[in-house]
């Protein structure tokens, strides 16, 4: 049974009182005044913040993703807040959109992301010492797309490996995906004997996600029954110029089956010479039951040593409340080799995530064990709970 938070005229209310104060919402409480229009609940708090229509328009668009983590290495608890959250930072950008004629469309996307207190980055030595020169170019770039032809992309954006480990449908990624070191990968694990290891948890967690955003060439496909081809040549340019080239081949599927949505995702990758990647993902929704499984793999062949891992994840997706989708998820990571010759790693976790249609919120919190084992090194589990909302414009 649903509970009903939200109804029409509390959401007129609070829109008054908004825009015009208290006698403003006196007036709200009496829609049969309001021309029939006024009646209708908005889709979103937030309009698309867009100039043009949809076949030329100039957009603006973003979000703000900050929480609290607390983390416990088994020796200390430290509280971080308010902390960006690694798994999908807070950014901003702009997206130009054209159509052309003979079934070409033109497009130009500029993105940054700006995170100066990060999960990905706080730990138990930096507690409330803010980074605030973190900016990073995310993306600017410009395609041409055509569906008989494909997709051409020039310019700094995701090679065509870039989440090809991170296909998702279980409704809580924002909190909890492959990458489970973004929920808290900054801190340090902390040695049994109570000192502080230089092993941060990033270290012993990684997806091997192809080779990320590169300035680079890519070309996709047209969908082939689901399926898409793509293969992309670059260098990285942001942070930092490395000089080395970079290429990688990935394929993608995506189909709906009846009751069941299938996704997913293979990829090649060589991120330099003597190393190459090879990782892929796959999640299947039960549309009817909510009900989702999530894999992942990838495998690191290496000069010195291989790394591994295997990631999976159950979930469920309902509608408690009338807001939004309400989303739970429970998951399980085993790392081989990762921090190391002769490590290993494995992280548990559970999520839920309330959406808030509406507001373009999602309100979540996560909770997630690591462990490492080294040959040389004794360690403690340590333990990290992630709350937070994000909110999209």
């Amino acid at each position: 049974m649903r509970l009903r938070l939200f109804n029409v005229p509390n959401l007129l209310i609070i829109a008054a009182v908004a825009a015009g104060g208290p006698a403003a919402a006196q007036q709200a409480v009496k829609p049969e005044q309001a021309p029939p229009a006024a009646n209708a609940t908005p889709e979103r708090w937030i309009p698309k913040l867009r100039v043009g229509d949809d076949n030329a328009y100039l957009e603006f668009y973003g979000q703000i993703n900050k929480g609290l983590l607390i983390y416990d290495d088994g020796g200390s608890t430290e509280n971080y807040f308010p902390v960006d959250n690694g798994n999908s930072s807070s950014r901003a950008g702009f997206r130009i959109y054209t159509l052309m004629e003979k079934g070409w469309s033109f497009g130009a996307n500029l993105e940054w992301e700006w995170n100066p207190y990060s999960t990905t980055n706080v730990n138990q030595l930096n507690e409330g010492d803010y980074d605030w020169g973190t900016d990073l170019l995310r993306k600017a770039e410009i395609y041409l797309d055509s569906k008989e032809y494909g997709k051409f992309w020039f310019g700094q954006g995701s090679m065509a490996s870039d989440t090809t480990a991170e296909v998702d449908l279980s409704g809580t990624d924002v909190v909890g995906y492959s990458l489970v070191s973004d929920m808290a990968g900054g801190p340090f694990f902390r040695n049994e004997d109570g000192t502080l290891s230089t092993v941060h948890v990033r270290d012993a967690f990684t997806n091997y996600d192809g080779v990320s955003r590169k300035l680079r060439v890519r070309y996709d496909t047209p969908s082939l029954g689901g399926l898409t081809f793509s293969s992309s040549v670059g260098t990285q340019v942001v942070p930092d110029r490395t000089d080395v080239t970079v290429w990688d081949l990935a394929v993608r599927y995506s189909e709906t089956y009846d009751a069941f949505k299938v996704s997913a995702a293979v990829a090649f990758s060589r991120p330099g010479a003597g190393n190459s990647i090879y990782d892929g993902s796959v999640s299947v929704l039960h549309i009817d039951t909510g009900l989702s499984l999530t894999l992942a793999t990838g495998y690191s062949d290496k000069d010195v040593v291989d790394g591994r891992y295997g990631y999976a994840k159950l979930g469920y997706q309902t509608e408690i409340f009338d807001v939004g989708k309400t989303a739970f998820s429970i998951d399980a990571y085993f790392g081989k080799d990762i921090a190391g010759e002769g490590s290993t790693s494995q992280a548990f976790g559970a999520q839920i995530v309330q959406s808030v249609d509406y507001l373009q919120t999602e309100l979540y919190l996560g909770a997630r064990t690591y462990s490492l084992e080294q040959r040389n090194a004794d360690l403690q589990d340590s333990l990290a709970v992630l709350g937070g909302a994000r909110i999209k414009f």
